[in-house]
């Protein structure tokens, strides 16, 4: 009698894990930065208007995010979703942005808010946003070690010549 094959861990309704990064991860590196690594925002006239609450709690939330890491439930390479809206407020009070950028800041506030109103919850994304989202949150987090490495030998972080808005276009 042949054996039928266990099924994938998504056929059971289990969504699949993050990939573990191919290199190894310095756990007590990305333990330091978080909480001392920037916080990298859009860069423009309301980049000082972020609330210092919410400030005060990213170092909780990369922590955090680090823990589920750790577990196999986050990726190592992704910024949390508290520095995605952080990245995100300054540019919303700057330009209006595209109807699809409007769902995802709304489904980051809901993730990293508390008290959002029932009306403007956005509980989920589709896969592409999602997608979206992860693509901002790698750059994200890309700049934050590209800081800290600057800061290690002693530059400034923003020497080159390179803008640090993440592809403008994308949001408007």
């Amino acid at each position: 009698m042949k054996r039928k094959a266990m099924p994938e861990p998504f056929d059971m309704g289990v969504p699949p894990q993050p990939a573990r990064p191919t290199k190894e991860v310095d756990w007590i590196e990305e333990t330091v930065g978080a909480l001392c690594d920037p916080l990298i925002v859009w860069p423009g006239p309301w980049m000082d208007t972020i609330p210092e609450e919410r400030r005060k709690e990213l170092p909780l939330h990369r922590l955090a995010h680090i823990m589920l890491c750790n577990k196999g439930k986050a990726a190592w390479d992704e910024a949390t979703d508290l520095e995605a809206l952080l990245y995100m407020y300054p540019l919303t009070l700057e330009h209006p942005i595209s109807e699809q950028w409007t769902r995802i800041y709304l489904y980051l506030g809901t993730k990293a808010l508390k008290g959002m109103p029932d009306d403007i919850k956005q509980e989920s994304l589709s896969d592409y946003d999602m997608g979206e989202l992860r693509d901002l949150k790698r750059w994200i987090y890309r700049k934050r070690v590209e800081a800290r490495k600057a800061r290690a030998r002693g530059e400034k972080a923003e020497t080159k010549a390179e803008p640090a808005k993440y592809e403008q276009a994308r949001f408007f």
